[in-house]
C-alpha cells in the first residue's frame, strides 16, 4: 500500500496532553555527571575544516538536555544530516525509483512537472552522491531556479517530497537508528523495539510495508481501540454523577465517538481530535463546569501517536516509511521553544534568543502555547532540568565556546520567571564573561597558529 502524504517534514504528533514519560532520577543527573569540565582548555584542531571555531546556536551544543523531561537531545545538524545521508536516497537514484514505483508518471505529468524533473535530473547527474535537499540548497542550483517559472520551481518541491517516499528496507533503517543511539523517550523506545522485532521477521520489506501487512495493522489497531473504548467508558461512569439533561448530553457524545472509532473506515484520519471536538461541541454551554473540566481531562488520556505505541503504529501505518524515521528521530531533536508562545492571541512571543529554550521535538510539540505554571504541573521535573541545561550554556558560554548568547542567561532566566508565575527559578552565578573572553581569544589564537603551520607545511610540500 502506497501513502503519498502531501508534506513528510517533521510532523510531529500533538494531540492530547497525557505524558507517559519515564520520571526516574537517571532522566535527571546531575550536570557534573553529564559533563566534566576541564580547568583548563584542552583544544585539537585537527579537523577544524570540519568543525566550526564557535557554536553560535544553542541546537548545536552536543548532548544538551531537554529543558523539561531532561533527555539528551540530538543536536539539530546532526538530524539534518542522517536524514539527508543515511535516510533519503540520493537523487540520481531516488529520481528514477519515482518512475519504476509509479510516484511519478512521466506520460501524464503536466509541462511544468516535465521541465522541474528533467531540470532535477541534469543535476542530479552533476552531483550523483547528494540528495534532491542538497541540490537544491547548493548556490549555483538556486541561482539557476530562480530563472524557472514560478510553476516549475513549484514542481521541484513537488517532485522532492516524492524522492523522500523512497525508501530503504526495515533491516537497514533499523541498523542505521541504532547508529544513531538517541535517547529515546519511554513510548518510542517501545516504538523502536517493536521496529527492530519486526525488522527481523521482514528484513526486506520497508517499514510501511510491514505496518500495512493485515495481522500486524489490525493487531494495533484492535488494541488501540479497546483502550479507545476504555476511556469513553470512564467518561459514562462520571456521566452517571451529572444531572440528567447534561447526562444525556455525555452519553450522546459517548454514542457518537465509540462510532467514530469503531465503525469508519481506517482512511478516515484524525479520529481522536473529532471525537473530543464533539464533546466540545455538545457540551460548549456546561464548558465552564468543573464535572465537565474533569470529563474532558479523562478525555485526553485517549491515546495518540505521542503516548501510545499501537497509536504510533496504526498512524505510521498512513505515512512513508522516512516519515516513521523522520518522526521518531525528530522527538529527540534539539529544538527551540519559545518561552513566550510566538502565536498566543494578542501576546505574542519573539523569535529571538533571548524567548528560546532548548526542548527536545517531543515536549516542544506538547507544550505548544500552554502556560508554564499548568505544564510544569504535568512536568514537574521542569525546573531542574531546565537548571541542568542552563548549566551546560554556561560551560559552553565559560569555554569560549558558544557565542553570541553573553547576554543571553540573565534575560532568559527573567523570561521563564515572568512566564513560569515564579516557578522557574534560574542561578546563572557560575557564569563568567571575563573568562569567557579569555577563552574565545584563546581559540582563536590556537586556530590562528594552525592555520599558519598547515599554511607553511603546504608551501615546503610545493617547493
Amino acid at each position: 500500500m502506497k501513502i503519498i502524504p502531501t508534506k513528510l517534514i517533521y510532523g510531529y504528533s500533538t494531540g492530547g496532553l497525557v505524558s507517559q514519560r519515564n520520571n526516574n532520577t537517571q532522566n535527571r543527573v546531575l550536570f557534573t555527571n553529564c559533563i566534566s569540565p576541564p580547568d583548563t582548555i584542552n583544544i585539537s584542531f585537527k579537523k577544524s575544516s570540519e568543525k566550526p571555531l564557535y557554536i553560535s546556536d544553542l541546537r548545536e551544543i552536543p548532548d544538551l538536555h531537554c529543558g523539561c523531561c531532561g533527555k539528551t537531545m540530538i543536536k539539530n545538524s546532526k538530524v539534518n544530516h542522517f536524514m539527508e545521508q543515511k535516510i533519503y536516497y540520493p537523487a540520481a537514484i531516488s529520481l528514477k525509483r519515482i518512475k519504476q514505483e509509479h510516484y511519478f508518471n512521466e506520460s501524464k505529468a503536466s509541462p511544468a512537472e516535465k521541465e522541474a524533473y528533467a531540470f532535477l535530473k541534469t543535476y542530479a547527474s552533476i552531483y550523483p552522491k547528494l540528495t534532491i535537499s542538497e541540490i537544491l540548497s547548493k548556490r549555483n542550483v538556486k541561482m539557476r531556479r530562480q530563472q524557472l517559472k514560478p510553476e516549475v520551481s513549484e514542481a521541484c518541491e513537488d517532485i522532492r517530497e516524492l524522492t523522500k517516499l523512497i525508501a530503504h528496507n526495515s533491516k537497514y533503517m533499523v541498523n542505521e537508528i541504532s547508529k544513531l543511539n538517541p535517547d529515546f523517550h519511554k513510548v518510542e523506545k517501545k516504538v523502536f523495539k517493536e521496529l527492530q522485532w519486526l525488522s527481523k521477521k521482514y528484513p526486506n520489506l520497508t517499514f510501511n510495508d510491514i505496518l500495512n501487512i493485515p495481522q500486524i495493522y489490525n493487531y494495533h489497531l484492535r488494541n488501540l481501540e479497546s483502550k479507545q473504548i476504555a476511556v469513553l467508558n470512564e467518561v459514562s461512569k462520571v456521566a452517571n454523577y451529572l444531572d440528567e439533561p447534561t447526562k444525556e448530553k455525555v452519553l450522546k457524545a459517548t454514542k457518537i465517538a465509540k462510532k467514530i472509532f469503531k465503525e469508519e473506515s481506517r482512511e478516515i484520519f484524525h479520529k481522536r481530535s473529532r471525537v473530543i471536538s464533539e464533546y466540545h461541541n455538545i457540551l460548549a454551554e456546561e464548558s465552564d463546569r468543573i464535572e465537565i473540566q474533569e470529563l474532558f481531562e479523562i478525555l485526553d488520556y485517549l491515546p495518540n501517536s505521542s503516548t501510545d505505541v499501537d497509536a504510533f503504529m496504526i498512524k505510521g501505518a498512513q505515512k512513508s516509511s522516512n516519515s516513521i524515521v523522520e518522526i521518531l528521530i525528530g522527538r529527540q531533536r534539539n529544538t527551540f521553544e519559545h518561552v513566550k508562545p510566538h502565536r498566543r492571541e494578542n501576546d505574542n512571543g519573539p523569535n529571538s534568543i533571548y524567548n528560546y529554550i532548548g526542548l527536545c521535538g517531543k515536549c516542544n510539540a506538547e507544550r505548544q502555547r500552554e502556560e508554564y505554571d499548568k505544564f510544569i504541573k504535568k512536568h514537574p521535573e521542569m525546573p531542574e532540568n531546565e537548571q541542568l541545561q542552563i548549566n551546560q550554556i554556561i560551560y559552553y558560554i565559560n569555554q569560549g565556546i558558544l557565542t553570541g548568547y553573553d547576554d543571553y542567561l540573565p534575560k532568559i532566566a527573567k523570561a521563564l520567571d515572568i512566564e513560569s508565575k515564579g516557578n522557574i527559578k534560574i542561578n546563572i552565578d557560575k557564569l563568567d564573561l571575563k573568562k569567557a573572553k579569555e577563552n574565545r581569544k584563546i581559540r582563536q589564537d590556537i586556530y590562528v597558529e594552525n592555520k599558519k603551520a598547515k599554511k607553511q607545511k603546504h608551501e615546503n610540500i610545493t617547493i
